[in-house]
């Protein structure tokens, strides 16, 4: 919904500062020069990747003199703006060119933490960014069937957008997002929790088929290990208007297979993806992204404000 052609900066005190799921939102109220006051709405990153950059609920508050340079909405008199520059005074407090280079990276592990003596699976992980992976799940660069083009080209993200309703991704969108993951063992499963969307994965370590399972969003999984290896079958994956890329849905063919590979020391884990879904995807899709272990990161989802994800896609 914004204008990437077009700059606007907007200085101005923060009148309201959400921090909420799926999108954190700064209301700024702007004095033009005759007197009038405006607020604009300010459409920042989520808690899960602001929180990578430093930020928190309580980074701001009403009252903050804040300056903002972004993309305006392209709806004539929207008084909404997406950020590429926020400062306070002379501190930058987000850049988006900045952003991503620091979410295809891990701050440093403090030395105070307590180094892996393992390379197991439990714990708190960062999944860093791989724009090259983000590049390979575009739908418009992927090989599709006729019905997946069709499908893409009449996707409309206020109408089907699940993410209005607080619908969580599925894998592998889920596990390669750059947010925090959780990894835990339980009687007989493995959960993985992602903290973009408080999603949760359940990983069957005691079943041998999929035979039976409902069909559901994350689907039906099942694990065995290969060495240190989490090796993951999924399949029974309910229809989903994201299942395979951003527009792309995905159906009840839809079969994932995954792999977790921890490093020898354990600071860190290779995840490997292999999708098919020959009712909309023309060839199979595969990919890798990196994980850091991070044990002195607290994983901590907020929970999805429906009324923050409305106005997140618009409406």
């Amino acid at each position: 919904m914004y204008d990437e052609k077009k700059t606007v900066t907007v200085d101005g005190t923060v009148a309201k500062f959400e921090w909420a799921n799926p999108h954190v939102y700064i209301y700024v109220k702007q004095m033009t020069s005759g007197g009038q006051a405006i607020e604009w709405e300010i459409e920042s990153s989520p808690p899960s990747i602001l929180r990578r950059l430093g930020w928190s609920k309580d980074t701001l508050h009403v009252g903050d003199r804040i300056s903002v340079t972004g993309n305006p909405a392209k709806e004539p008199g929207w008084k909404k703006l997406l950020p590429n520059v926020i400062k306070r005074g002379t501190a930058i407090l987000f850049d988006r060119k900045g952003e991503m280079q620091r979410l295809a990276s891990a701050e440093p592990l403090p030395t105070t933490a307590a180094a892996r003596t393992d390379p197991g699976l439990d714990g708190v992980w960062v999944t860093l960014l791989a724009p090259k992976l983000e590049e390979q799940l575009d739908p418009e660069k992927l090989s599709l069937t006729p019905a997946g083009a069709a499908a893409f080209k009449h996707f409309d993200e206020k109408k089907m957008h699940p993410g209005a309703s607080c619908v969580p991704n599925p894998a592998p969108v889920l596990m390669v997002t750059p947010d925090l993951k959780r990894i835990a063992k339980g009687s007989g499963v493995v959960l993985i929790d992602g903290e973009f969307d408080g999603a949760q994965r359940t990983i069957h370590m005691d079943v041998s088929t999929h035979e039976g399972a409902p069909a559901s969003i994350q689907g039906h999984s099942i694990g065995h290990w290969e060495g240190g290896s989490l090796v993951i079958d999924t399949t029974r994956f309910a229809h989903y208007a994201l299942g395979n890329g951003y527009g792309l849905p995905s159906g009840a063919k839809k079969h994932l297979t995954e792999r977790l590979t921890p490093a020898a020391d354990g600071a860190s884990l290779t995840y490997h993806f292999e999708l098919t879904d020959p009712e909309f995807l023309a060839a199979p899709v595969k990919g890798d992204a990196q994980w850091v272990f991070r044990p002195n990161l607290v994983y901590a989802p907020p929970k999805c404000d429906p009324e923050n994800a409305r106005r997140f896609i618009g409406r």
